[in-house]
């Protein structure tokens, strides 16, 4: 009897555990084989594919990579061995192998799927949208591909696209939560906010605990001006993609009750402007004899030094006191029921007192001081909608009776030499080592023109006039088409009426920067 006769039984057997999920019978079963024949392509390579799925990838590989050796002529080998690189991050190795599958079989439908996955992961959008099309010609009812296809033509700004692509997933496979939460995102980028609702509601009927979901729709909702609905389901937030923010504490949570003398702890979650927004709530907790402690970022512990309501401050890697009870900063909207009439609103409700370093010197003109920010965090994840190139405010700066002076610090701040703006602005932002120098500064300027940053925050909770500049589909907090927001009756939000359109937002602030300065 020929011996692959004798070994293909014990291969069906190996396959059966491995299909039925018996990853350890599997293995032992294949590795059987290979006792018998070492040079079993078959065996080595689903050796390797069982070793992956227990996520030992560089076993895998190395497995796979064997079994290539022994017959690399099956496409298949190839598609499993660009899987396994993908999960080790060897996304260029990922890509050769698996553009090897596609020229051994053209018509490998997976091959293309997975190769426009890695695109993705590379950023190379273009090249995934064709590796996804490429898959639907060939499976035309794919529903995965055109679910991936609507998430790179969503990164590419292609809306409207992305939006057929993910709705034609749905009718392929109408319980596909995970598209219709995509789904939901790119209307909501599109301004189609009953339509986002609506499929991001859908989601959550399909798949209940969907905190992304929820979380997405909670930002939706306040977005919309709903704080009665939104808030509570921001809460979800701590089992959604933003849990890894989540601190454990051996304390209970804070849910609003009487604190009776006891000690809370009031920690920073997300950015800078987040934790300079929701301080505020701080002067509500009614028991003065209980005592508050704060962890905030270290450049802000001198700014909150001044609210006479905090008892300690701790930063990043300092001790925190002994405590009875917990709270996140942005849940306290929602234990306090905020509603848009019940916004803490007393403004000023940060004091900072000045120090022997934070002598700016202005100059002595009469002309209106105008401090200028163009840019937040590179690493937000709105970066590139919220912030502008400095040479957008070049409109701004011949605008007679103005001084400018920037308040943009980090990587950005040498923007004004590289684009020769020098003897236009003044830059302050060497001074501005955190925010209670920026504080500072604001104090001494008669307005503030930013984009969607901390800064704008920041002014808006010292009383200053500051102008926000703010996308099509802004952060929740700023809402819908208003001019105003009741966070900060000092701040007057400028809208840009179509999706990237700046250079109508600058022209509507020099006209009113003219009228101002006036």
């Amino acid at each position: 009897m020929n011996p692959d006769q004798n070994i293909i039984p014990i291969l069906k057997l190996a396959l059966r555990y491995h299909r039925e999920g018996n990853l350890d019978y599997a293995k032992y079963v294949y590795q059987h084989v290979l006792g018998i024949d070492s040079r079993n392509a078959d065996a080595m390579h689903l050796l390797g594919v069982s070793v992956y799925q227990s996520e030992q990838y560089d076993i895998a590989v190395s497995l796979i990579t064997e079994a290539i050796q022994i017959d690399p002529t099956k496409p298949l080998f190839f598609t499993n061995l660009g899987n396994a690189f993908q999960k080790q991050g060897e996304l260029e190795k990922s890509t050769q192998a698996y553009q090897k599958a596609i020229q051994l079989q053209p018509s490998y439908v997976d091959a293309h799927y997975n190769l426009g996955n890695v695109f993705q992961k590379q950023g190379e959008l273009e090249k995934s949208t064709q590796a996804y099309q490429k898959a639907i010609q060939l499976q035309p009812d794919y529903a995965d591909a055109y679910f991936n296809l609507g998430n790179s033509l969503r990164e590419q700004g292609k809306l409207e696209e992305s939006t057929r692509a993910l709705q034609k997933a749905i009718q392929l496979q109408p319980d596909y939560a995970d598209a219709y939460f995509n789904l939901g995102n790119s209307l909501r980028e599109q301004g189609k906010l009953e339509e986002s609702t609506h499929a991001l509601r859908k989601a959550i009927q399909l798949q209940p605990d969907y905190a992304d979901a929820h979380f997405n729709l909670a930002v939706l909702l306040l977005l919309q001006g709903d704080f009665v609905e939104g808030w509570e389901k921001y809460e979800w937030r701590w089992n959604s993609s933003l849990k890894s923010q989540k601190r454990d504490f051996k304390r209970p949570l804070w849910d609003g009750s009487a604190l009776d003398g006891k000690s809370i702890l009031i920690y920073a979650e997300q950015g800078f402007g987040d934790s300079i927004q929701f301080v505020r709530y701080i002067d509500l907790f009614p028991d003065a004899d209980s005592s508050i402690i704060v962890a905030c970022e270290p450049e802000l512990k001198s700014l909150f030094k001044g609210i006479d309501r905090i008892d300690t401050l701790v930063t990043k890697g300092e001790d925190i006191p002994n405590f009875d009870f917990h709270v996140p900063i942005v849940s306290l909207p929602y234990i306090f029921n905020t509603t848009l009439d019940t916004i803490p609103a007393r403004i000023p409700y940060l004091y900072p007192k000045p120090t022997a370093d934070s002598v700016f010197h202005l100059g002595g003109s009469d002309d209106l001081k105008v401090g200028i920010v163009w840019a937040g965090s590179p690493t937000h994840i709105n970066d590139s909608n919220r912030s502008v190139s400095l040479k957008d405010f070049k409109c701004l700066l011949d605008v007679e009776g103005c001084q400018f002076f920037s308040l943009q610090v980090g990587q950005r701040s040498v923007d004004i030499r590289q684009h020769g703006y020098n003897y236009m602005i003044k830059d302050l932002g060497k001074q501005l080592t955190d925010f209670h120098h920026t504080a500072l500064a604001i104090l001494q300027l008669d307005l503030v023109i930013s984009v969607d940053t901390a800064v704008a925050h920041l002014a808006g909770s010292l009383g200053k006039p500051v102008w926000t500049l703010l996308p099509f589909i802004p952060d929740w907090r700023w809402m819908l088409s208003r001019s105003d927001t009741p966070w900060y009756p000092s701040m007057t939000l400028f809208r840009q009426k179509e999706r990237g359109d700046w250079y109508s937002v600058f022209q509507e602030i020099r006209l009113a920067l003219t009228l101002y300065s006036g």
